[in-house]
């Protein structure tokens, strides 16, 4: 009994010592493992602060805790965080780490955790980050084995963010306050997983409409899944979002190429309040009090496969009838709520979608409002018909809408719309064959909340339907001060609204005054500056084609004070194009001619003429920032400039330019320009030991640059400083540094004093060199400034001692500024190369797609007409034995009925190929379209550049 006392606690002592030593054993394999698989596979960043291990917490398994695990993308991607887990842990089975070929991960917590998935505008998304295989070598199944195996039984989120931000669909979701547990064996082939997920605050907008503004959501299911075929089974999801309880049953599986679902889902309540919810304006306003009656069907499904080359079928219906809502502190209510609608598509075509609101009707106050919608084939050629009409008296808002306190709202809206008839009718000007007409008229119309305290005002506009174009005959508005008047047409609103071509118009638009500073984010208090960490690029919308020519009294803009503002503005293929703008402003005037391109969404690009005339240098330097950059000595200078300005700049992410990236030429005059306090000058003085240097005034300046790489190179230009001439050129740099040279003429009587030192030891020291200089009437002294703007370097020596380096550096100036054109041109053709190349591969990838899904129609149609045809054969064989049964008449009748049944099995089989190619024909057209318009949209970008 002893003995056996003794060795249970021995074996007590060394399990503990097992649990307490195992942990600092293992812990820098794991942690190896880790980093040199992420390494190995990703193309990210992966880091994390900590690792603690643990057999106590999980035994008998590793428990690995990690702190502050973020991974984060290269590339484009380099600043967008994919991942950040404050507290990650792991639970490891211990004998797979004993083991070491693999270690079995069973169950993931995550505690606080970021995700954020990106997609830009051409596709590419922030999660495509495992490393490509470039071996070409066969690799066993063995060999291409990570170190980490998932054997999940659980994973668990707490209090998760995840972020959707997909720019090639224009689509934002938000889920907050996120937690999530899912449970099941994942080593099993098939498993039963429990999962249950709810969100605190879910917002989704899709084309700029917010469709979910912080609502809330659950999701409940046990799932059947067959980790074999990877198919996932669910009879009875409970989905709830705010109020509204959806039941959904079905599967959804992962084949090899995309993924193949069947799910219905359905209302559980026939409650109109909880479809009520879903509007957020009103779930956000003491949802809990809002009165409601009615009574709701809703139900969908989604059935189909989801690939590269195919979509889904889908459906919903929405039947609302007899509902109100009222909220119980006011007077008014909204009534007599209906609505039958529906959105249909069997076949997964997405031309082949129906959107009918057969009707919806309600009643806001009294005042009635009724729309129906119909449209059917919205890519080929869409058939739209609708109707809308409503008169609205925006005071009785307030009596049904609970407003905030402070806001007002008040005016008339009134709106008589009708429109019927295929799109192609337009496009073809058949106006006979397309209905449209009616108007939307407001008038004295009153807006103001917190938010826009100073309050829109709109005294009078009209909007005028027509087949051809949306006329707007008046608009006047104001906010706060600024008033705007226009009037204007807009051209294809239909095509435009289908994406069949652009949105085109013209309009006439004026101002007495207009702050662009009250449009802007709010100033720095601490600082007294626009605060432009806020701003971000402003993109020019694909598909307009408009044209507005302004005329403003005064614009502020900034610290800038516009007077007489005229010119016209044109907006097409991504560029806003300015032409021939005139203002008076920094009392001179100045004219543009120029643009402002985002045919690269995340690279705009200005490209502008300015005509300057008489302005004053001390006001423009403390306004333009880029006039700081290129000639920082302005800011000491006074007087009044012109110049004709060519510039091209990218712009960054804060509409700031890039200055590496500016071009450009100009010339720049003045009669006279007075220079103070310039250390270059200070220096040139302090050496030749001339006060007289220390202040400039320059008179009739005129002078040549060019802007290359970052660098302002001044052309060779003559000028007097009072007796004294001057030949100056050189450049400088955006980060201050500089070279130039000037070649000064002093007359000799300038000379006296300690000058007369300076002059005799020049002399002195050229002469003992074998220059034999002799002093005439005029002295020539050559000037060199380096280093920086903030210190500068200045020697001074005679001209025909200096001349070598003067000519160095004049040929070396020149020899630069060429090197610099040939350099920024090859840039530019080598991006406009890689522009087209890519546009060209994606084209062609595109196609070879296409062509895929076009041969499968054709396929699965060929298929389908085979069966057809074997059907009619085997009926019409069955007749035949059947009259033959009943005798000579019977046979007869019955082989003209085979005879029948093949020929209409034949023609139906003809009409399922014949209908096939018409699909895959237009799978083909619609591909060559596309392809055409980007490889187009490459040259465009290319030519921009």
């Amino acid at each position: 009994m002893k003995k056996a006392v003794k060795i249970s606690a021995i074996v007590l002592v060394v399990l503990l010592l097992a649990i307490i030593l195992l942990p600092f054993v293992f812990k820098g394999r794991i942690i190896e493992a880790v980093k040199t698989e992420a390494n190995k596979s990703l193309n990210a960043r992966l880091d994390f602060e900590g690792v603690k291990l643990s057999l106590i917490r999980s035994f008998p398994d590793f428990s690995v805790r990690m702190k502050q695990l973020s991974l984060v993308g290269v590339g484009d991607f380099e600043k967008d965080t994919l991942a950040r887990i404050p507290q990650l842990g792991l639970t490891i089975n211990l004998m797979s780490v004993f083991r070491g070929d693999q270690y079995e991960i069973k169950s993931v917590r995550m505690n606080d955790p970021a995700f954020k998935f990106k997609v830009l505008a051409d596709g590419r998304y922030n999660w495509d980050i495992v490393k490509a295989s470039t071996d070409t070598v066969t690799v066993t199944a063995d060999e291409t084995e990570t170190p980490f195996r998932a054997a999940l039984r659980s994973l668990r989120i707490k209090n998760g963010t995840i972020i959707y931000d997909d720019a090639s669909l224009n689509t934002l979701v938000v889920a907050r306050q996120v937690n999530h547990e899912l449970s099941g064996d994942f080593t099993a082939d098939y498993t039963d997983l429990i999962t249950e997920t709810s969100i605190g605050e879910l917002t989704a907008d899709y084309e700029g409409i917010r469709y979910l503004n912080k609502a809330t959501g659950n999701l409940t299911s046990k799932i059947g899944a067959d980790l074999i075929d990877w198919k996932f089974t669910f009879p009875d999801a409970a989905l709830k979002i705010n109020e509204l309880d959806l039941l959904a049953s079905g599967f959804l599986a992962m084949p090899e190429q995309g993924y193949d679902m069947d799910i219905k889902f359905e209302a559980i309540k026939n409650d109109f309040k909880s479809f009520l919810s879903m509007i957020p304006a009103v779930y956000a306003k003491d949802f809990e009090s809002v009165q409601a009656k009615g009574n709701l069907s809703f139900m969908g499904f989604v059935k189909g496969l989801y690939s590269d080359n195919s979509m889904p079928g889908f459906g919903l219906d929405i039947l609302i009838a007899d509902a109100m809502f009222r909220y119980p502190d006011l007077p008014e209510a909204v009534e007599n709520i209906s609505m039958k609608a529906g959105i249909s598509n069997a076949t997964g075509d997405p031309d082949a979608t129906i959107i009918d609101v057969t009707q919806l009707h309600f009643e806001m106050a009294k005042n009635p409002v009724d729309v129906r919608l119909y449209v059917s084939t919205p890519v080929s050629d869409p058939f739209i018909d609708t109707k809308i009409k409503g008169k609205i008296n925006l005071a009785d808002v307030g009596k049904f809408y609970p407003l905030e306190a402070g806001d007002e709202i008040s005016g008339m809206l009134d709106a008589d719309i009708l429109a019927k008839g295929k799109l192609s009718a337009v496009d073809q000007k058949q106006y006979d064959q397309f209905a449209a007409e009616g108007r939307i008229i407001a008038s004295n119309v009153v807006y103001k909340t917190s938010s826009l305290p100073e309050g829109l005002t709109i005294g009078e506009a009209q909007l005028n339907l027509t087949p051809a174009l949306a006329a707007m005959p008046v608009l006047k508005a104001k906010i706060g001060k600024n008033d705007i008047s226009a009037s204007g047409n807009l051209d294809n609103p239909m095509a435009y609204f289908f994406s069949k071509g652009d949105l085109k118009g013209t309009m006439e638009l004026s101002s007495a005054y207009f702050n662009i500073n009250d449009f802007m984010p709010e100033s720095s208090e601490s600082s007294g500056v626009s605060d432009t960490s806020s701003m971000a690029v402003i993109e020019i919308p694909k598909g307009i084609d408009f044209v507005m020519n302004a005329t403003f009294a005064q614009v502020i803009y900034d610290n800038m004070d516009l007077r007489n503002v005229k010119g016209r503005l044109l907006v097409k293929d991504q560029k806003l194009s300015l032409e021939n703008i005139n203002m008076n402003t920094l009392d001179g005037a100045i004219g543009i001619n120029g643009s402002y391109s985002t045919v690269i969404a995340d690279k705009p690009v200005v490209d502008f003429v300015l005509d300057i005339r008489d302005v004053d240098v001390q006001k423009a330097f403390t306004t333009f920032n880029t006039m700081q950059k290129l000639a920082p000595i302005a800011g000491l200078a006074k007087g009044k400039i012109s110049t004709q300005l060519s510039l091209k700049t990218d712009l960054d992410g804060k509409m700031m330019p890039v200055y590496s990236s500016i071009m450009g030429d100009g010339n720049l005059k003045s009669q006279m320009l007075t220079f103070s306090n310039v250390k270059s000058f200070n220096k040139i003085a302090d050496a030749l030991k001339m006060d007289k240097l220390k202040e400039w005034v320059i008179e009739k300046v005129n002078l040549s640059f060019e802007v290359i790489d970052g660098k302002v190179f001044v052309k060779p230009f003559e000028t007097a400083v009072g007796k004294t001439k001057a030949d100056i050129s050189g450049w400088n740099s955006f980060d201050e540094t500089m070279e130039y040279v000037m070649q000064l003429s002093i007359p000799r009587s300038e000379f006296g004093g300690a000058a007369n030192n300076v002059l005799n030891n020049l002399v002195s020291e050229a002469n003992k060199k074998g220059a034999n200089f002799s002093v005439g009437d005029v002295i020539p002294i050559a000037v060199l400034i380096t280093g920086t703007i903030r210190d500068p370097k200045v020697s001074t020596d005679l001209k025909g001692m200096a001349s070598n380096v003067i000519d160095d550096m004049k040929m070396q100036i020149t020899e630069t500024l060429q090197e610099k054109k040939e350099e920024a041109v090859a840039k530019v053709r080598e991006e406009a190369g890689k522009y087209l190349e890519e546009a060209n591969l994606r084209a062609q990838k595109l196609l070879d797609e296409a062509q895929k899904q076009s041969d499968e129609i054709m396929r699965v149609a060929r298929e389908s007409a085979a069966n057809v045809k074997t059907e009619s054969d085997k009926r019409a064989d069955q007749l035949i034995a059947e009259g033959k049964k009943s005798g000579m008449i019977a046979e007869i009748a019955a082989k003209k009925a085979a005879e029948e049944t093949r020929k209409q099995g034949n023609k139906q089989a003809d009409n399922i190929v014949a209908e096939a190619q018409k699909q895959a024909d237009n799978v083909m057209a619609k591909a060559r379209q596309e392809s055409d318009k980007i490889v187009q949209e490459a040259k465009d970008k290319a030519a921009g550049n």
